[in-house]
């Protein structure tokens, strides 16, 4: 587009906007009272975090141009010092739109700190739009923050059936101090957890997020929703969310509902806390399928509900991640949860409790009800380490757990069928704690209780009694 072009179309847009604006007060929505600094993250995460962060170079798709497009604050009128939330939104939207149509891949945003935020709907306070074949690029000082508003719902940045997208580098924040929680029109609730950071919703593929810092969302840092309810394939998928910095979001970090080949690694997902579940990861399709998740190298800390949850994911990867249990912290459900319908491998995890949950020392537990188990697949647990936790499943089958360290812990199993128990080593200083077993069958072999032999005589379609502890 040429010079004469763009003034043409800026013109234009100007004319749209200044229309628009007379049925939306800005002053309605001003620039919030309370800004508190996130929640540290810990030095001793293996792969620390040291601030902010640097959007990256190398794109991973190449649909996606190399020509770049750095937003001019001036031309497009866009304030930066965290005013005017809906000129805000509705000229960076313009820009984007504008850099996309002209071929632009490669969309930058200047440092600044942008509040945004404008009427979608009674419920939903709108964001900002991405588009296909683009990557959002914020300068590693660029700061956009939801204005406080009183909606069950929002999305800072929203992708819908969009593919090839970026986002990277900056900060993205909620308006978790200082929002408004009105009564809900149809029951008065005011749970309000609807509001996110970034929304991936329906058919999306191809979409990773890296080196964002993603903090105090009313709902999640990031929500992915995927197919509906009942449908056979699952058509968001392949979404890379890596080396982010989540902290102080009041629902989840990260909700997956529905979704598919997604690669969660490498982030540092801490101090979740406000509103229930409470977790750092969610897996909970309410319906959707959810499959084909890897989740590796991640540090999780300080989540008040717990780490990961997961109530029906199919073909779930755990690996190498750390989830430790802060100082100033309690879990309310624990470290790991799932359901028994879920299937999973839980390999090579470090998994530390300090104080006691709900669920008592469990670093792993498995929910369950009088419901048959329909899934067949197995739940493999290995080569994990459990410090001051263990293991607790009842009311289920299909798991085969080994060569795992319990460093004051425990394995405990209430009616469970086809149970693998091989080479594990547990260290605790009650012996009828460290290993409990009330109508179990499967079978069991080199298991270890502080350094010796401990025999366990499981068979097969046998129930089998040892000891147990209310």
């Amino acid at each position: 587009m040429t010079k004469h072009s763009l003034l043409n179309y800026l013109l234009i847009f100007c004319l749209i906007v200044s229309v628009s604006s007379c049925f939306e007060d800005e002053d309605d929505l001003q620039s919030a009272n309370t800004n508190t600094p996130l929640s540290a993250t810990d030095p001793n995460n293996p792969n620390p975090f040291t601030g902010v962060m640097p959007a990256i170079e190398t794109m991973p798709y190449a649909q996606i141009s190399s020509n770049r497009y750095c937003i001019d604050l001036q031309v497009w009128d866009i304030p930066n010092n965290r005013t005017e939330p809906i000129k805000t939104t509705d000229n960076i939207q313009a820009a984007i739109d504008w850099a996309v149509a002209e071929g632009y891949g490669e969309v930058c945003l200047p440092a600044g700190h942008y509040l945004i935020g404008k009427y979608g709907n009674d419920i939903y306070q709108a964001g900002i739009e991405l588009r296909s074949n683009m990557a959002f690029l914020l300068d590693q000082n660029a700061i956009i923050e939801m204005a406080p508003n009183n909606k069950w719902n929002y999305c800072a940045i929203a992708v819908r059936g969009k593919s090839y997208v970026v986002i990277s580098g900056g900060k993205i924040l909620g308006d978790r101090e200082n929002h408004e929680f009105t009564p809900r029109e149809s029951d008065g609730a005011i749970a309000h957890d609807e509001g996110h950071l970034i929304c991936i919703e329906g058919e999306n593929e191809y979409v990773t997020i890296e080196n964002v810092t993603l903090g105090k969302a009313n709902g999640d840092g990031i929500l992915m929703v995927g197919s509906p309810s009942g449908s056979l394939e699952q058509n968001l998928k392949n979404i890379t969310v890596r080396r982010n910095n989540f902290s102080d979001n009041r629902r989840q970090g990260i909700s997956l509902v529905g979704s598919s080949e997604i690669l969660i690694e490498n982030n540092e997902i801490h101090h979740t806390n406000g509103t229930s579940p409470q977790f750092g990861i969610d897996l909970e399709g309410a319906g959707r399928l959810n499959e084909n998740i890897t989740i590796r190298n991640n540090y999780f800390h300080n989540n008040r509900g717990g780490d990961i949850v997961n109530t029906d994911g199919k073909n779930v990867l755990l690996e190498d991640n750390i989830l430790l249990q802060g100082d100033d912290s309690e879990y309310i459900d624990g470290p790991i949860v799932y359901w028994k319908n879920a299937d999973w491998t839980i390999r090579n995890n470090t998994i530390t409790m300090r104080t006691v949950s709900v669920n008592n020392w469990n670093g792993i537990i498995m929910y369950s009800n009088d419901n048959p188990k329909t899934n067949p697949a197995t739940t493999f647990i290995y080569n994990n380490t459990l410090n001051n936790s263990g293991m607790y499943m009842y009311k289920g089958a299909d798991l085969e757990i080994r060569d795992n360290y319990f460093n004051k812990g425990h394995l405990a199993f209430w009616k469970m069928d086809n149970l693998t128990l091989e080479n594990n080593i547990v260290e605790h200083p009650n012996e009828c704690w460290a290993y409990r077993f009330l109508e179990v069958s499967g079978s069991a072999s080199g298991n270890t209780y502080n350094g010796e032999a401990f025999s366990i005589p499981l068979e097969d379609n046998i129930p089998w009694d040892g000891c147990w502890i209310n």
